[in-house]
This record gives structure tokens, C-alpha cells and sequence, in this order.
């Protein structure tokens, strides 16, 4: 519960029970809308919708677009039809389309006939692009000009349509066709000459996305660029909408949420974590965990080939741990760079032998130093009161050979396969931290072991 709730919650309980609902409305007057939304989730649900119904239409729907789907859904069912309706047109497009994408379906659909037949041109018109498309973030309210207008009427416009824009910053040229022919900041419109033309401050550039686009391609491009809204065009060039950052930071916040997710050696959840069930849990962490536990059988049938050889150095099964450490640590680090490097686009496949050459670099460096370390840890331990002499040393040789064999072919694992993955359509991020390091302990034991053949037994 916020701070917000904390204070605001026992008034509101006390007032709903009262009956006393102006003051109720007054009490949430200047709340902002996540707070409200925040609120609303903390009480039952009958005085939630009381609370809702009390709220101006506008901010109804701002309120109404921070809720989870969950409470979005049940609200529904307890305003109705009407009620429902209004709260539903009162979002900005996008949030509109997202909102109904996330409801059941039978409730989708009926909302949708409900809803006025322009509002409902516009919120299909979103909702027919896949759903991780720039076409489901846009929204279709911008302002938009024309070149031979003076900067004045642009004005004009401005503030006669302005008010319902998502934002006044980016004003947007369009042709005859209605085709984008460039983008103008705001601060060229202040400084500019009332009485002159929009073509005299025009550069014809401009920077925009397709509404096909992956969704992904708005937050390197937002990033990149460093703008607070871009324009969306079709394959015509024809200005169709335009995402402004806030939809972007919401789709920054999930992908990275999903990646992060998916290197714990999971599938993403679906709801935030406090909202997912026990068995959707199990779900989405059970599947991952029982492929490790079979790969980790590897592990056994590699030691059980060489038991008859460890039975002559059982020393050797100390260091067990050490080997597989370093390896699944090395390849892990390498996968986390490659998959957030390829995330925000600082390399290309075709990078991939500069990168194997980076990384054999860093891997045969870190190796040596590790290796080294390991070599006196292992001295340092005096085992030759169960081992001779010769035997010690070579267990320390064997050591720290092993961490730098196994430390090159972590590095190698993790940078490859992330890039293997994207070449082939597939989402690096499924490359997790546990399947790197599971890889690593079965090559990392045979690396080991081969070289303590070799040295040792």
C-alpha cells in the first residue's frame, strides 16, 4: 500500500459507509489518477465502483488506465453497460485498445458495439495490428498542418484542436494526401515569424516508424533520438498516428521485465507478481527447471565414466565446485552482455566474428588470472598431507589449467549462442543464466577431468 492509501484509505471507508459522497468527490479532487487507481484495488469492490462513479468523465478514464485487467473487468460488470461505456471512451485510443485487448472476450465485444461509431472505427483501426506492433501504441490524436499555412493559423489550429492532441510539443506536416513530409518542434513555431509560411522553416527530414514495426523499435528509436513523441506512417508514407514516450516507457518497462524473467530460467509472467497464481507459477517456473534437472544427469554419467580414474586422486573431487563455478560465472557474464547488446542494437550478426575475437581476448585474460589464482589456492592448502608432493602440484597444474580451458569455452558459449538464437528468430533471452551455467557444468567436468588424465591419473 502507498503513502497515498495509507492516508486516504480510512477516510474514504468512513465517507463510503456514511453515504457522504460530495465530500467523497471533493476528498478525491487533485488525487492523481495512479493514486486513485491505487485506492480503488485496495477496497472492496462495491466501494470501488462507488468511488469510480463520482469521478469527472475525463478523469474516470485516466483512472480507469492504470487499473490491472482483473479489477478493470470486475468494474465493468458492476457499473454496466452505460457507465462502462463512458469510462471506456473516455481513454486516449491506445489505452483504449489496450484495455480492451486485455478483457475477456464476450466483454471486449460488447463494449466495442456499445461504443459511438467513430470511437469505434478508431479503437478497431488499433486493435486490427498484431499486438506487439507500433500500430497498437499509436494514437490518432495529433496536430498536424500544412506547408503553405503561415505560422500564425497554424496557431490557430493548434489551439482550436490542440486540447484533445496527446501532446502540442511535435506539430506533424502533411501533403494533400495526408502523406508526412516532415516534423516541427513546437520551439521552431514560438520563434518563428508569425506571418511566415510552415515550408520556410521545413528541413523535409524527419524521423518515423512503420506501424508494422516491432514495438521494440519505438523505444531504441525514442532512445536514440532523444524525442518525446514519433510519427507513425503506413507503407504510402500516409501519417497514420503518432507514439509518445510514455506508451514507450511502459514497453521498455515490460520487454526488460520479460528478458529479465526469462534469464532466471522462466517463462515471462504474464501478471505482476503479487497477482499470479499458484498454479500459473508453477506454469511458467516448472517447465525450465525440469529440462536443468535433466541436463544436470549429464553431469553423473560424465563423473560415473570417470570413477574408476578419481578413485586413484579423490582429491580431485574437491575442486568440483571451483571448476563448474568459474565456468557457469564466465559464460553467464558473456551471455548477459551479448543478449542486452543485441537488445539495444549495438551489434548486427554480422558482427560475430569481431565478437568470438572480443571475447576469446577477455576469456584467455580472465582465465590466466583465475587459473593462476586457483594454482596457489591450491598450493596454499597443503594437501600434500593426503597427496605427495608431485601429486599436489599436479593437482594445482591441473586446477588451474582447467579454469582457463573452461573460461575461454564459457566466454565462447555465452556470446555465441545468444547470437545463434537472434539469427534464427528466436529471443536471446532464453539463453538464461541457469541453462549457460548447466552447460557449463557437464563441459566444464569432461574439460577437467580430461585434463587430470592427462596430468594426474
Amino acid at each position: 500500500m502507498n503513502p497515498t492509501s495509507q492516508i486516504l484509505l480510512p477516510e474514504l471507508t468512513e465517507l463510503i459507509e456514511a453515504r457522504e459522497f460530495r465530500t467523497l468527490r471533493e476528498s478525491l479532487a487533485g488525487v492523481p489518477p495512479a493514486d486513485v487507481a491505487d485506492l480503488l484495488a485496495d477496497l472492496p469492490l462495491e466501494q470501488a465502483a462507488v468511488c469510480f462513479r463520482l469521478l469527472p468523465r475525463d478523469e474516470a478514464g485516466d483512472v480507469f488506465a492504470e487499473l490491472d485487467g482483473d479489477l478493470q473487468s470486475n468494474l465493468i460488470e458492476q457499473l454496466g453497460d452505460i457507465r462502462s461505456r463512458q469510462a471506456i471512451e473516455a481513454l486516449d485510443p491506445d489505452d483504449r485498445a489496450r484495455v480492451l485487448d486485455e478483457l475477456p472476450t464476450e466483454v471486449a465485444k460488447r463494449l466495442i458495439a456499445s461504443l459511438s461509431p467513430a470511437t469505434r472505427r478508431e479503437t478497431q483501426a488499433i486493435l486490427g495490428y498484431p499486438s506487439d506492433a507500433v500500430g497498437r501504441l499509436m494514437t490518432p490524436d495529433y496536430v498536424r498542418v500544412r506547408p503553405d499555412w503561415t505560422v500564425a493559423k497554424s496557431f490557430e489550429h493548434i489551439r482550436r484542436f490542440g486540447h484533445d492532441a496527446e501532446t502540442v510539443h511535435w506539430i506533424f506536416v502533411i501533403d494533400g494526401q495526408y502523406r508526412l513530409i516532415d516534423d516541427i518542434h513546437i520551439r521552431q513555431l514560438l520563434l518563428a515569424d508569425p506571418e511566415a509560411l510552415i515550408s520556410s522553416i521545413m528541413d523535409d527530414a524527419f524521423i518515423a516508424l512503420d506501424a508494422d514495426d516491432d514495438r521494440e523499435e519505438a523505444v531504441r528509436m525514442m532512445a536514440r533520438y532523444d524525442r518525446t513523441a514519433l510519427p507513425v506512417i503506413d507503407s504510402r508514407g500516409v501519417l497514420l498516428g503518432i507514439v509518445t514516450h510514455d506508451d514507450v516507457a511502459d514497453v521498455a518497462e515490460e520487454e526488460v521485465t520479460e528478458d529479465i524473467q526469462k534469464q532466471a530460467g522462466m517463462e515471462a509472467l504474464a501478471k505482476p507478481y503479487m497477482q499470479t497464481g499458484l498454479v500459473e507459477m508453477v506454469k511458467k517456473r516448472g517447465g525450465w527447471l525440469c529440462v536443468l534437472l535433466l541436463l544436470q544427469v549429464a553431469t553423473i554419467g560424465v563423473l560415473d565414466m570417470f570413477q574408476s580414474q578419481l578413485e586413484k586422486a579423490a582429491i580431485l573431487i574437491s575442486f568440483i565446485p571451483l571448476i563448474i563455478s568459474s565456468g557457469g560465472n564466465t559464460g553467464t557474464q558473456a551471455a548477459s552482455l551479448l543478449i542486452r547488446a543485441i537488445s539495444l542494437a549495438e551489434i548486427e550478426h554480422k558482427d560475430w566474428k569481431r565478437v568470438i575475437l572480443s571475447e576469446l581476448r577477455t576469456g584467455l585474460a580472465l582465465g590466466v588470472a583465475l587459473g593462476l589464482l586457483a594454482f596457489l589456492v591450491v598450493l596454499g592448502l597443503d594437501i600434500t598431507g593426503i597427496a605427495s608432493s608431485d601429486m599436489a602440484t599436479g593437482v594445482g597444474l591441473t586446477v588451474g589449467l582447467s579454469i582457463v580451458g573452461i573460461v575461454i569455452w564459457g566466454v565462447t558459449i555465452g556470446s555465441m549462442f545468444p547470437i545463434i538464437l537472434d539469427r534464427m528468430g528466436l529471443d536471446p533471452a532464453t539463453i538464461s543464466s541457469p541453462l549457460v551455467a548447466t552447460l557449463m557444468d557437464v563441459s566444464g567436468i569432461v574439460i577437467y577431468l580430461l585434463i587430470a588424465t592427462v596430468l594426474v591419473l
